[in-house]
């Protein structure tokens, strides 16, 4: 599967509105998408992974992972990411960004539905270059899934 990633530009705080919680995510509405939805998750370990879609002309999707950990990334900074979803590898570019004491990177994925279909996976690893790997488990994100699109639908 043919699947191109390239960044999102930091944009500083930006509004989000709670639309409700499914299965350990948290669902937010994002304004200045669209406006569009989110699902955002906290590890123990500190992360924090957001999933979403643009409504903003035509709909595509985003990830972005966060840590309040120390980590060598700078707000503009672009980060060279891999992306291992079951097996299946993706690479793409990221933007890094740093706000409300978290240091991340957010990617644009040029098929909205790569979002809705990670419902059906185990884990995503993402590795951006010189960095640690970072496993996300996607238990429960049948659920929230459904409720992102249900939030999407309600915009």
């Amino acid at each position: 599967m043919a699947l191109a990633f390239s960044a999102l530009a930091a944009t500083g705080a930006i509004a989000q509105k709670k639309y409700g919680s499914e299965a350990g995510w948290e669902i937010l509405v994002k304004d200045d998408m669209g406006p569009g939805c989110l699902i955002k998750k906290a590890n123990a370990d500190g992360t924090q992974i957001q999933m979403g879609i643009d409504a903003k002309g035509k709909m595509r999707g985003y990830m972005a992972l966060y840590t309040k950990a120390d980590a060598n990334v700078a707000s503009g900074k672009k980060i060279p990411v891999l992306f291992d979803v079951d097996g299946q590898k993706f690479s793409g570019e990221a933007e890094g960004q740093v706000i409300g004491g978290y240091r991340g990177a957010y990617v644009w994925v040029n098929n909205a539905d790569f979002i809705y279909d990670l419902a059906k996976k185990n884990a995503v690893t993402i590795t951006p270059e010189g960095g640690n790997p970072v496993v996300v488990k996607l238990a429960g994100t049948d659920a929230a899934f459904k409720a992102l699109k249900a939030c999407q639908e309600a915009q």
